[in-house]
């Protein structure tokens, strides 16, 4: 029988029996190509090999965990939140648990970082689905979305509008890029003073300093203004881009293959973080014992280790075409200025593919 211990809730934490899980990964070739796009995929082979080990053995140390939990309870239990708060976070760090993600929340609610706070509450939510024992899991289950209702009214929003938002435009909250889906959607943010910025191409930049209280919905309207001459020179880029061959411009398959790079290493890292849970979960449920692994009952096992295997195969198969497309648009952007055949350059299309064993990116066009 699997053994379970229940503590009271923030004095301690479940840990589960540690084992070893065997995986068998494949790999893909790249053909060679053009020097630099070598080099760098050569390059980022190495890294992604070294996540790609990390996620089979993440780091992970529970019996200093516990020690850093137990000593930020009794700082925090002293009133010293300034030290106990940072041992929470340290703990979480080596060990995550639903527990030490509810205390970190109650430290930023303290502060006064309402939406951080909210957004560590759902966080627990998930990292609770791996919590060892039923009624330690219901039991903290009750407490976040406890808190999450008491603190949502609390929580203010901001929206931003950008009347006429010309193409291109680039919008930042506190110095971080807000997708174009965001624009006009109330978002939850932190109590106090926030920064919004403005960009366009051919246009002036836009700067407006919002405070916003607590429970406060606050709107934002920006309105960018053409620049001097910019529709003027706008116009008379592309003409001589199309008269001077060899004038230096990126060629548009360059901008294609960096987007596709973009997404496919963006994919791959949200394949990775899923991985991270699958391995989390074994680990929790799982255990050597002499013959076999034994698991607890009513765990699928199954399940979670054709999660494991497959998550990792497409983080290491997206990765790796995601930095070849990477590696051709970079090629193509560095290179635009001495390219002496525009015209045929720009017939080239970086491609990626998928395929059950792996993934890569085909050219096409001339060079």
């Amino acid at each position: 029988m699997a053994e379970t211990t229940t503590r009271p809730l923030g004095r301690g934490r479940l840990e589960a029996p540690r084992f070893q899980i065997a995986d068998t990964r494949r790999g893909a070739g790249l053909a060679p190509g053009r020097r630099a796009v070598v080099g760098l995929a050569s390059a980022a082979a190495v890294v992604l090999g070294g996540a790609a080990a990390r996620a089979q053995e993440p780091a992970r140390d529970p019996v200093a965990a516990e020690a850093l939990f137990k000593a930020a309870r009794a700082l925090v239990d002293k009133g010293d939140y300034a030290a106990g708060c940072p041992k929470f976070e340290a703990s979480l760090a080596l060990n995550p648990s639903a527990s030490t993600m509810i205390n970190i929340a109650r430290c930023h609610e303290r502060e006064g970082k309402l939406a951080t706070a909210w957004h560590d509450y759902n966080r627990a939510l998930v990292l609770n689905r791996e919590t060892a024992g039923e009624q330690r899991k219901r039991s903290l289950e009750q407490i976040a979305q406890k808190e999450i209702a008491a603190l949502e009214p609390r929580v203010p929003k901001l929206r931003i509008v950008v009347e006429g938002a010309p193409a291109g435009v680039e919008v930042q909250r506190d110095g971080t890029a807000l997708p174009a889906a965001a624009l006009g959607e109330p978002l939850p943010i932190d109590p106090g003073p926030h920064e919004i910025r403005a960009s366009a191409p051919g246009h002036e930049t836009e700067t407006r300093a919002v405070t916003i209280a607590e429970g406060q919905t606050e709107t934002v309207e920006l309105t960018l203004r053409p620049a001097a001459a910019a529709g003027a020179g706008a116009a008379a880029a592309p003409a001589r881009a199309d008269e001077a061959p060899g004038g230096g411009g990126v060629p548009a398959w360059a901008w294609v293959s960096g987007a596709a790079g973009i997404a496919l290493v963006g994919a791959s890292v949200g394949f990775l973080i899923d991985d991270l849970s699958a391995i989390g979960a074994l680990r929790d449920n799982c255990r050597e014992v002499p013959g076999g692994t034994y698991c607890n009952p009513g765990y699928d096992f199954a399940a979670d280790n054709a999660r494991k295997n497959r998550d990792v195969a497409l983080f290491a198969g997206l990765g790796g075409a995601g930095l070849v497309a990477l590696g051709v648009a970079v090629y193509g952007i560095v290179g635009a200025g001495g390219e002496k055949e525009p015209a045929r350059a720009q017939g080239a299309v970086a491609l990626p593919w998928i395929a059950p064993s792996g993934a890569g990116a085909s050219i096409s066009g001339s060079f």
